[in-house]
């Protein structure tokens, strides 16, 4: 009777500590840059309460599948800067970057699947994107080597590939020029170092 009990109490244990399955469903992120020059913050519709401000980005988590994009300037939801219109798909546990430039009157969009390779290296990677409405074309270079592209002929609404810099310790910063890619004259500098181990990082310059 006593080894009854003790089985009995045994399969109560058991029992109660069987948890509840939890489903979960991947996701895909989407990450949205809001670089109109002369624009205002918006948002994403269905998710009102993030405000993507002018010159700055925010990241969101989407359903995997055909997605009906609706980015619209805060004041005004009538008049988007952008509708994916259920045209655009995203896989799931991919990486996304929508680029919005130009002017509020003429939005130029670039909708990016980053599908860049993760690898465990002392390295970072960098790209540019020319938002810039009415710019000529831009090459990059370094200011420890002003005769060599790192990276040619950006116009506008163009963006490069990747392109690996060390981030060792005894490396903290790199200094980019911006050139025109005709008369090669200086447009602006940019120095990476606060954001040497930031993740997906977007910086306007």
């Amino acid at each position: 009777m006593k080894h009854l009990i003790y089985s009995l109490l045994l399969l109560t244990l058991i029992t109660s500590c069987k948890r509840d399955v939890i489903n979960t469903t991947s996701l895909a992120s989407l990450k949205i840059i809001n670089a109109v020059t002369g624009g205002t913050q918006v948002k994403l519709r269905g998710v009102y309460s993030t405000i993507i401000n002018n010159n700055s980005n925010r990241n969101f988590a989407v359903f995997p599948g055909y997605q009906d994009l609706y980015i619209y300037p805060e004041a005004d939801s009538l008049h988007p800067y952008y509708h994916g219109n259920n045209k655009v798909v995203m896989e799931t546990q991919q990486c996304y970057s929508l680029f919005l430039g130009g002017t509020p009157t003429d939005v130029t969009s670039m909708l990016i699947h980053d599908n860049w390779e993760m690898k465990q290296d002392s390295s970072i990677r960098v790209r540019f994107v020319n938002l810039s409405p009415g710019s000529p074309a831009i090459s990059v270079n370094l200011t420890t080597s002003t005769n060599v592209n790192e990276f040619s002929n950006i116009a506008f609404g163009q963006i490069s590939d990747f392109k690996p810099y060390s981030k060792v310790s005894n490396n903290t910063e790199y200094t980019f020029e911006f050139r025109n890619a005709i008369t090669n004259e200086l447009i602006t500098t940019y120095t990476n170092y606060d954001y040497l181990f930031a993740y997906n990082h977007f910086k306007l310059v």
